[in-house]
């Protein structure tokens, strides 16, 4: 179930549990973590209250000649979500990758 509480919120640097779980669990560099964004908005996962963030990359955008300014242009242009996850009442984060596969000529 997805609760989207705030479409027009805007983007904001990760928090330190999402940054610190994907440095750790997919091996990314600080200085790329430090370029994306996120939303985030209050949410349900697995019957629980969470946080959830929705992750893209602010130059990868610019790059396409898309504006990310609100929630709702990260969901019309779903190709920009790079990684989705979410952080528990615990603190626990959880981030999984939804970057497209690359495509080979």
């Amino acid at each position: 179930m997805h609760l989207h509480i705030g479409h027009n919120v805007s983007s904001k640097n990760l928090p330190r549990p999402i940054f610190d779980f994907m440095r750790r669990g997919f091996g990314l560099l600080p200085e790329y973590l430090e370029t994306l964004r996120c939303f985030e908005f209050e949410s349900v996962v697995n019957g629980k209250k969470v946080k959830r963030y929705h992750i893209y990359s602010p130059i990868q955008a610019q790059e396409q000649h898309m504006t990310i300014a609100v929630l709702s242009d990260l969901e019309k242009y779903r190709s920009m979500l790079l990684y989705e996850g979410y952080i528990d009442k615990e603190g626990k984060a959880y981030v999984a990758d939804r970057r497209l596969p690359l495509k080979v000529k």
